[in-house]
């Protein structure tokens, strides 16, 4: 049985759209001052390295993340773009976050500390 290896395909448009769905929500969940409860069942890495020879051999990220127009698919104020933002800044701009580094970007401004 081979293993399934999300590196292959991190960054392509299914991850861009379940992301910016999931940050998006994220976010509209916390507006109010209430608990809510994420838990993360079937994540793969915080981090992805955009440049590892896994992420190349596809070429997937080209085709989401990497397209030169994907800027302009999102506001500035989109807590999406925030996280693309934020793993860029701690990282390098061919680094993309996961659905743990987008949860803990979103998150990280509620009192309760979350780590990926």
């Amino acid at each position: 049985m081979l293993s399934y290896q999300h590196i292959y395909h991190a960054g392509n448009l299914a991850d861009v759209q379940k992301h910016a769905v999931l940050a998006w929500i994220l976010a509209y969940m916390t507006r109010k001052d209430k608990p809510i409860s994420y838990i993360e069942t079937h994540s793969g890495r915080a981090v992805y390295d955009l440049t590892a020879t896994e992420a190349l051999k596809t070429g997937e990220a080209a085709q989401g993340i990497q397209r030169p127009d994907i800027a302009a698919w999102f506001d500035a104020d989109h807590p999406y773009a925030k996280a693309l933002h934020k793993v860029a800044s701690d990282h390098s701009a061919n680094h993309y976050p996961g659905s743990p580094k987008i949860a803990e970007t979103t998150l990280a401004r509620l009192s309760f500390g979350i780590r990926c």
